[in-house]
């Protein structure tokens, strides 16, 4: 379901623009419900306190915050296309920039940490940018990308979710975004010469838990009007997925986040 060519606004108009009212709540309501797996990931690696990050698509902040606070004597460089949820002013040793990754370059060697949560997935020639983030690493140097892998909404208990939830990603997949590319980074990592590659996995979806009900709520109030006027779904549908989803059904598992690391083989004799 991937795309070579993401339309150039998908993320200034579509649906995951920072413009909407409700994409700062959105973006924290991810952090909620993900930032305990990628803590549990980085807290995998040998982190010193001199080591200098780079946090891809750093989002509202609160991952470039957690790093400032464990590389008091490194540095932490936030970048995001629109950065403007991100506070620099955080941490002495925190920089935040806007940036396109898909042109952005830096010296070989740049960091000793490189992470990237619900990044990749969104990018075109994803596979090149892994490579091209891999110069950036020092030798020694991690890797940490994490990304959302959607199951068929087909396959939900619940036909008001298979409906709307189905139009959602037909909606994702139209701006581009690989819904099943999170699955195949461990062996894109290792093919980019990582050695020490791991994975864990954190699954999500409608009734999982309260903080994921709140944001898929959200997201069917930012989401919703744009995929009736898309012809996706009808209002009537809309409105019994909001429903849906107040009623605190059982639990269906519609996603898992990976989060995959790997190390850039240290020097010979290091």
């Amino acid at each position: 379901m991937s795309a070579s060519v993401v339309p150039a606004d998908a993320y200034t108009t579509g649906l995951l623009s920072k413009d909407l009212p409700t994409e700062l709540e959105r973006l924290q309501l991810l952090e909620k419900t993900y930032d305990p797996g990628t803590v549990r990931a980085l807290g995998r690696l040998p982190m010193r306190p001199d080591w200098r990050c780079l946090e891809l698509g750093a989002g509202a902040g609160s991952i470039a915050y957690w790093l400032a606070e464990r590389v008091p004597d490194g540095s932490v460089l936030a970048l995001d296309i629109d950065p403007r949820f991100i506070d620099g002013d955080r941490a002495p040793h925190l920089e935040v920039r806007g940036s396109d990754l898909t042109t952005d370059d830096f010296p070989a060697g740049s960091f000793d940490l490189i992470h990237a949560r619900a990044v990749f997935m969104h990018l075109p020639r994803r596979e090149e940018i892994v490579e091209r983030v891999m110069r950036w690493l020092a030798p020694g140097g991690w890797l940490v990308l994490e990304d959302v892998h959607f199951l068929p909404a087909a396959d939900s208990a619940y036909p008001a979710w298979r409906e709307v939830h189905g139009a959602y990603l037909t909606a994702l997949a139209g701006q581009g975004i690989d819904l099943s590319w999170a699955r195949r980074i461990p062996a894109r990592l290792e093919a980019a010469g990582c050695d020490s590659v791991g994975v864990s996995v954190t699954p999500g979806g409608l009734g999982v838990d309260e903080v994921q009900d709140r944001l898929l709520a959200t997201r069917l109030v930012q989401s919703g009007p744009r995929l009736v006027d898309a012809g996706l779904v009808t209002a009537e549908q809309v409105e019994s997925a909001q429903a849906l989803v107040a009623s605190g059904p059982a639990p269906d598992v519609s996603t898992f986040v990976y989060s995959a690391w790997g190390r850039k083989p240290p020097r010979s004799g290091h």
